[in-house]
């Protein structure tokens, strides 16, 4: 590759980066219905025909954008991972998780899903990435040692977490209840506590 293919190669994937970020950074202000082109390419700082370029229609973009999300919540997960043994008590793990399923890339995503339901290709694209990324929280976190077979949180106390952490999402939207929302993490984290031996 020239020095000039390999300029251009890299200007490109900056530009696609910066377009994914930008779709990430629309679903957190606006949402997936107010999430437009024009709003992505305000954002990304390109031109319309650099953004049709990489992404010559909203669906396309929005099925790239599942992927992105789920590798930077990877990222993100691989941080709090690192910080966790078989040791770690499991009322540490609520806030770190709890932490990492609020920030700007669960918005995002929580918004992808939410639009999956009704729409059949964001649903096909979703459930492979978010497989794979279950997969491969749940492989890391077992790493640790502190989930999985044997250890003092299940697979079911897990996915628990998850389920709750979503629900409670959702539920703030309408609600803004933190008190509630830090009883009821409270609550799952004694339960895992009493079941440790």
């Amino acid at each position: 590759m020239t020095e000039s293919n390999s300029r251009r190669q890299v200007r490109w994937q900056m530009t696609r980066a910066a377009l994914l970020d930008a779709t990430v950074q629309s679903l957190v202000r606006h949402g997936y219905a107010g999430t437009t082109m024009a709003k992505i390419q305000e954002y990304a700082g390109v031109s319309r025909g650099s953004l049709t370029h990489h992404f010559p229609s909203m669906q396309e973009l929005l099925v790239v954008a599942i992927g992105h999300v789920a590798d930077g919540q990877l990222l993100e997960m691989s941080a709090i991972v690192g910080n966790l043994n078989e040791k770690t008590d499991p009322r540490q793990l609520v806030p770190l998780v709890h932490r990492f399923m609020s920030g700007p890339l669960f918005v995002a995503g929580l918004e992808l899903w939410l639009a999956a339901r009704t729409d059949d290709v964001l649903r096909d694209a979703l459930v492979p990435v978010q497989r794979e990324f279950g997969r491969r929280l749940r492989t890391a976190l077992e790493d640790t040692g502190l989930t999985g077979a044997g250890a003092q949180i299940t697979r079911d106390d897990l996915d628990m977490l998850f389920v709750l952490l979503r629900g409670l999402a959702v539920t703030q939207i309408l609600r803004g209840d933190d008190a509630r929302e830090r009883r009821l993490l409270d609550i799952w984290a004694s339960q895992i506590g009493s079941n440790r031996s």
